[in-house]
């Protein structure tokens, strides 16, 4: 996958080929406003939208639903309805409002959301350099679908990716063995672990937390201790081992969180009021933990746990 940001625009396409770009409200604006263009890949793929907007004031809980209207350089492109969240209500646009809305940020066209007691808008700073990206990812730079460069290359265009199919192996259901300082192993298992992590675990080789020892099956265990907190933060260090403890067979490239059935979850807050956060998982498949599904949510833009899920990996994850 890959992401890239610009202003206020991002955008993240993923392994599939589906590109999904977000805008927001400009920094400085007490209220905030996030505009979702996605496409897929492929010469046929439209663009559909969605539009979130959230306000400070509204003190945990938005009124729903949100009526308003979506204007384009004071043109009303017609009411929509907001619901579905607490704090940051949603739509989807139609057909011929994302057509509409996605021509106009990749120009100099102004939107913005009105009710009868505020209004919402929308920067297109970054929009038309993030839609560039877009169209280059999709190969439809000089193409008649392209969004911002178009042109009449008659190239094919790259049609989607399947999804990569995640085999999660069975895990046994044994409850997980704590080793805790003083134990017998202990010490020796945190030296031996402090050594392979290096300098990144910082909590391994000066702290003397808790190691939980996961069965992964009859000669893997997983093993599981902090490796650094910081201020909203956190993660822990995963390492194979061999049943006697004594030998790493394998490093876990995975900056995670917590262990369960198989699973390691990974990620955290970009900031402190999180507002933007990052989410990783790993799946055992037998031979190692394989990243399933790794997202944003969007830049730091004043909505609550982020506006969007902004996925660079996806996988069909098929359970044992």
């Amino acid at each position: 996958g890959s992401y890239f940001d610009h202003k206020d625009w991002e955008i993240a396409c993923d392994n599939t080929g589906t590109c999904r770009a977000a805008g927001y409200q400009a920094d400085g604006e007490d209220l905030s406003i996030s505009l979702l263009l996605v496409r897929d890949a492929g010469a046929d793929a439209a663009v559909s939208s969605e539009i979130a907007v959230t306000d400070l004031n509204w003190d945990d809980k938005a009124p729903q639903p949100l009526k308003g209207s979506l204007y384009l350089n004071d043109k009303n492109l017609g009411e929509i309805t907001l619901s579905g969240d607490d704090v940051a209500p949603k739509a989807r646009l139609s057909p011929a409002q994302s057509e509409a809305v996605s021509k106009a940020v990749a120009g100099s066209g102004k939107i913005t959301f009105r009710t009868d007691k505020a209004t919402w808008t929308l920067s297109n700073e970054g929009a038309t350099a993030v839609l560039l990206k877009m169209d280059e990812y999709q190969g439809r730079v000089g193409t008649p679908t392209a969004l911002v460069k178009r042109g009449n290359d008659k190239k094919t265009i790259p049609a989607p990716a399947a999804k990569p199919v995640i085999h999660a192996a069975a895990v046994p259901d044994t409850p997980p063995r704590v080793l805790k300082a003083g134990d017998a192993e202990h010490s020796a298992l945190r030296h031996l672990l402090a050594e392979k992590a290096g300098d990144e675990c910082i909590d391994i080789s000066e702290s003397e937390n808790n190691i939980t020892l996961y069965p992964l099956d009859s000669s893997r265990i997983l093993a599981e201790t902090s490796c650094w907190v910081a201020a909203y933060n956190s993660a822990n260090y995963y390492a194979i081992l061999s049943p006697d403890l004594k030998t790493i067979t394998a490093s876990v490239d995975a900056e995670g969180y917590d262990y369960s059935d198989g699973t390691i979850e990974g990620g955290g807050r970009k900031r402190g009021i999180g507002d933007c956060l990052f989410t990783t998982y790993h799946a055992w498949d037998g031979k190692r933990f394989v990243l399933t599904y790794e997202a944003g949510s969007g830049q730091c833009k004043g909505f609550p746990g982020g506006a969007w899920k902004l996925p660079t990996r996806v996988t069909t994850l098929q359970k044992p």
